[in-house]
This record gives structure tokens, sequence and C-alpha cells, in this order.
């Protein structure tokens, strides 16, 4: 493209049949002025051509940046997300295998305890099946005794058993205290041990008390059994209600 000035120095001939030279410059500089114009605002729009260009480029160069930046943010959450959900499965079988050993322990523990409850279930009902067959053989045996054969039944005489109970009391007094001797022959000689087994053997012991404490021990005993053995029927009864 010519520039203005270009244009303006152009040099025409003369001849004589030409156009009229004056009509000629002010046109030719009419055109000067408007292709000066067009020129400028020409080199305008390629200066700002240009920068668009330039802009263009920056922003094709951003652009690239950004898609790799999001390529790799896309890839990385990708990966992230791939390591949690594995992570996660592993967490989650183990809390499942420690879940179901701890049931199957559970599980076996209940199974033991059940059959523990009916061991012990069965060793009481065997338990009560022998001690009411038991009852139910002393009452028949009381209920098939007639009052005639109790009538001839022969009691010993009272004081033959009190008389026996003496004896055999004194005689095993008698013996323990031998014993008790026997096994102490270093402090025989000793003179407080000798007045105190004097005292003792100066004294003279009373056979009835003796014998009234021992017959009183014997019921008091006799009691306290039969005591438990009428408690123990009446749990066994209503239990067996």
């Amino acid at each position: 493209m010519l520039a203005p000035h270009e244009l303006k120095n152009k040099a025409f001939s003369k001849s004589l049949k030409g156009y009229n030279a004056a009509e000629v410059d002010d046109y030719i500089e009419f055109l000067i002025g408007k292709y000066t114009e067009a020129y400028r605002e020409n080199n305008e729009l390629d200066r700002k051509l240009r920068v668009v260009v330039n802009t263009l480029d920056e922003i094709k160069d951003e652009e690239e940046s950004i898609r790799s930046t999001l390529i790799s943010a896309q890839k990385m959450g990708e990966k992230i997300i791939r390591d949690a959900n594995e992570r996660a499965d592993i967490i989650t079988g183990a809390i499942k295998d420690r879940c179901d050993a701890v049931i199957a322990d559970f599980r076996d523990e209940l199974q033991r305890e059940k059959e523990e409850m009916w061991s012990i279930r069965t060793r009481i009902l065997d338990f009560k099946k022998v001690i009411f067959d038991l009852y139910r053989k002393h009452i028949e045996e009381l209920q098939n005794l007639s009052v005639n054969e109790i009538e001839d039944i022969v009691l010993p005489n009272e004081d033959t058993i009190v008389a026996k109970i003496f004896t055999d009391v004194k005689g095993t007094i008698e013996s323990e205290l031998k014993k008790s001797i026997e096994a102490e022959p270093q402090i025989a000689d000793d003179p407080a041990i000798t007045t105190e087994r004097a005292a003792v053997g100066g004294q003279k012991v009373n056979e009835a008390e003796v014998i009234e404490e021992l017959i009183a021990e014997t019921n008091t005993e006799k009691t306290e059994n039969n005591g438990e053995e009428d408690e123990f029927l009446r749990f066994m009864q209503e239990d067996n209600k």
C-alpha cells in the first residue's frame, strides 16, 4: 500500500489537450486527504489486529495451561477417589471379618451356655425325681406299716441306753486323757501341771449331769435335722407344682 506522501510527490507531464491543471491538483489533494485518512485507519486497525492476535495467543496459552491443570486435577481426583475406595474396602473387610469372628465366638459361647443350662436342668430334674421317688417309697412303707407291727416293736430300756452312752463316753474320755499324757512325757514332772491334774482327778464327775447334757445335745441336733428335712420337702413340693 502506497504512503500518502508518495501520491503527493507524484508529478505528471503537461500536454496541450490535457485536463485543467488546477482542477486536477485540487482533486488530487482531496484524494490524498481521503487516502491519508484511510491509510491512518488501516494502520490503526493493523495495530489493533496485532494486539488482538497477541492477546489471542496469550489466551490460547492460558487455555492450554488451564486445560492441562484441569486434566491433572481430574486425574489426581480420580486417583484420590480410587485410593479412598480401596482403603475403605480394606477397612470394611477387616471390620467385617472382626465382627464375624466376634459373632461366631458369641454364638459358640451362647451354645455352650445353653448346653450347660440344659445339662444343669436335666441333673436337677433327675435329682428331684430321685428325691421324690425316695420320699414316695418311704411314704408307701409307712402306709404299709400297720399299728400292730408298730406295737410289736420292742424298744430297749431307757436306763440301759443311758448307761451304755455313759460307758462309751467315759471310755472315750479316759482313752483321750491317756493319749494326751503319753504324748507329753517331757512335762510330766512340771509341778503346775501335776497340781492341775491332781485337782482335776480329785474332782468327782457328776454322771447324771453329763448324761443329761449329751441327751439334750442329741435332741437339739435331731430337731434341727427334722426342721431342715421338712423345709426341703416343702420346697420340693412347691417346685413340683
